[in-house]
């Protein structure tokens, strides 16, 4: 099949992960894929790069302008432009529909786009939009026309063949926007199985940090305020008392970074909390596997964590909030070990039995392995989106799954 894969992000960090992952599992199992971004951005070379957190994050070409819109214009300014993009985009896109004349159109929803769904109509192509997020959620940039963009999803909604969301949560959502219940399918993150089955590097990490007698409590990401690592530094501080072989590694960089080294200053925690910085992505397996146990002390009540699929992928017992998105991929005490969303004492308790009990963390990470291997691989989400473009049925897995509640406000 031919799919044109369109889409408006900067092609950095942990979304053009996601973009770079689908495309290359498609082509992978034979499918051709043209990949239409904003001028200037290549997802396939920048995937896994941090984005522009900083003025003084360096950028080149058209990358400066994206940049400069990103982190310096002031909000209802930002929100206009996503919104001229529309006007942009036929001249990017068109050409691209008309010349494949039986390619799909796969499109990864933005706030206030509308144009490619217009055009896919137009055309009468198939169009499936794959949602990540939602005004009315928390948004990291903000959202001034939120009454806007909500008009704007439900217009969307109302046209597109079919919709993927990255969770249940916004699944519901989206149906409660004016999508029909039929087109609204649940497909969770993945990950790469050749990126998680090479052998172990767990030594030479704990080595090189001096890790080599702890137990250690890890997180990787972009460290953003609602990840609440602040709370896993002063939960640690409060258990070390119990096991003093426990120290944590954090493994990334973000707006965060300076707060959570006061915070571990300010406890005393300076030599407990080790922080490894950005590493590369190619060397993110190792980091996570030099880890006991893997940490997620809160969550976004809607989007799909890819950490926590490659956390799994390792063998790794997660400790996770319960909250939505991740019910939809743990089954808790099984694959994972879930605490009530915002209890720092429940959170502190569910680190402290696997500490205590290596067998159930080998059980757990064992039984979490062989899941995201069976249901959660890029090769199986390429395989359901080829499902759905050619209308079979069949691709309804994910899409069974009860509702839950979930609050927008």
């Amino acid at each position: 099949m031919q799919f044109i894969y369109h889409h408006r992000t900067m092609g950095r960090s942990s979304q053009a992960m996601h973009i770079r992952s689908l495309v290359e599992a498609l082509k992978a199992d034979g499918h051709e894929v043209t990949i239409v971004s904003p001028p200037g951005v290549d997802p396939l070379k920048s995937a896994g790069m941090m984005p522009f957190l900083r003025k003084e994050d360096r950028a080149r070409g058209l990358q400066r302008i994206w940049k400069y819109i990103s982190c310096e214009c002031p909000q209802f300014v930002f929100e206009v432009f996503e919104l001229l993009y529309n006007l942009f985009l036929p001249f990017r896109l068109l050409p691209v529909l008309l010349r494949q004349p039986n390619a799909v159109l796969y499109e990864r929803h933005a706030y206030f786009m509308f144009m490619g769904v217009l055009l896919g109509n137009w055309l009468k192509r198939p169009v499936i939009l794959e949602v990540n997020e939602l005004s009315g959620f928390t948004r990291v940039r903000g959202l001034i026309m939120g009454r806007l963009a909500r008009r704007i999803d439900a217009w969307i909604f109302s046209r597109a063949t079919y919709i993927l969301c990255v969770s249940r949560v916004l699944a519901n959502e989206a149906q409660r926007r004016g999508a029909k219940v039929e087109r609204v399918h649940v497909l969770p993150n993945a990950i790469d199985v050749n990126r998680f089955r090479g052998p172990g590097l767990r030594q030479p990490v704990r080595a090189r940090l001096g890790l080599e007698d702890s137990i250690v409590l890890g997180h990787v990401g972009l460290f953003l305020p609602w990840d609440r690592l602040d709370a896993l530094i002063e939960v640690v501080k409060c258990i070390r008392g119990q096991h003093p072989e426990i120290r944590v590694l954090l493994v990334g960089d973000g707006p965060e970074m300076q707060n959570l080294k006061q915070t571990a200053f300010r406890l005393g925690m300076e030599r407990e909390v080790i922080f490894s910085g950005p590493v590369p992505r190619d060397d993110v397996p190792a980091y996570i596997d030099a880890m006991d146990i893997c940490v997620l002390p809160d969550s976004s009540a809607f989007g799909s964590p890819i950490a926590l699929f490659e956390f799994m992928a390792m063998g790794k017992p997660c400790v996770v909030p319960d909250l939505g998105p991740i019910r939809d991929v743990i089954d808790d005490h099984v694959t994972g070990v879930m605490f009530p969303h915002g209890d720092c004492n429940a959170l502190g308790q569910a680190l402290l039995s696997l500490v205590q009990d290596p067998a159930l963390r080998i059980q757990i990470g064992a039984q979490a392995k062989d899941t995201v291997f069976e249901r959660h691989t890029w090769t199986a989400n390429a395989r359901f989106v080829v499902q759905l473009a050619l209308g079979e049925s069949s691709a309804r897995t994910f899409a069974q799954m009860n509702p839950v509640d979930c609050d927008t406000d």
